[in-house]
């Protein structure tokens, strides 16, 4: 990730109401380097709640995000977490810009053609010489420092996504599942994030196959 920790830019901010969290905020932060921006949805007022904050770390996903693809559950778990967090009494969404685990859309695209030709969403990455995931959250850490957030209820699948704050200096509490629907669509996707790189989807896996 470019720049050191500490040097993420706080450019703007705006209110933004949701249509299942109206009084949200944008806090638009930028990377030193210019090339990178990402969003803190700030539901509600977090910075008012006693205790642990409700957090989703949301990777930035063109195609399920803004389009609905039915490839992966992103666009639903990122509605979902709106809605959850609003449910709990506000929190925070980082809405990262790391498309693809972190190997950017021309690179997603071409490891859904390996798919398409039977490789799984892990193994076409290492195809196109990546890691299992190349995202680092370190650009998380630094904007929960600027909005005053040190302890969080992280709602994720994803045990990196913990380690990662933990190593930050952010006190995870605790941990909530958020899932989307799983489809005929999705399901080799999921299974393979589940299997391969150790995410915490076998309630919603197991009930797909009942």
């Amino acid at each position: 990730l470019a720049g050191a920790p500490g040097m993420l830019k706080r450019v703007s901010e705006a209110n933004i109401p949701l249509e299942d969290a109206p009084h949200s905020r944008f806090v638009l932060f930028r990377e030193p380097d210019g090339l990178r921006e990402h969003v803190a949805v700030v539901i509600g007022q977090p910075e008012a709640q006693q205790g642990p904050v409700p957090l989703r770390m949301h990777s930035a996903c063109l195609t399920g995000d803004l389009f609905g693809s039915l490839r992966c559950d992103c666009g639903e778990q990122l509605r979902n977490a709106v809605a959850d967090i609003q449910g709990m009494g506000g929190g925070v969404l980082l809405y990262l810009a790391q498309e693809g685990r972190g190997i950017g859309l021309a690179n997603k695209l071409r490891a859904y053609t390996l798919q398409d030709s039977g490789l799984d969403t892990v193994d076409a990455d290492q195809v196109l010489g990546f890691g299992d995931d190349e995202r680092q959250y370190a650009v998380a850490v630094d904007m929960l420092n600027a909005l005053s957030i040190h302890q969080v209820q992280l709602l994720t699948n994803n045990p990196l996504k913990m380690a990662a704050l933990r190593e930050g200096g952010i006190e995870v509490v605790s941990r909530q599942a958020l899932y989307g629907s799983v489809t005929d669509h999705n399901h080799r996707y999921l299974s393979a994030k589940a299997n391969r790189a150790g995410h915490f989807l076998d309630d919603v896996l197991e009930s797909r196959g009942h």
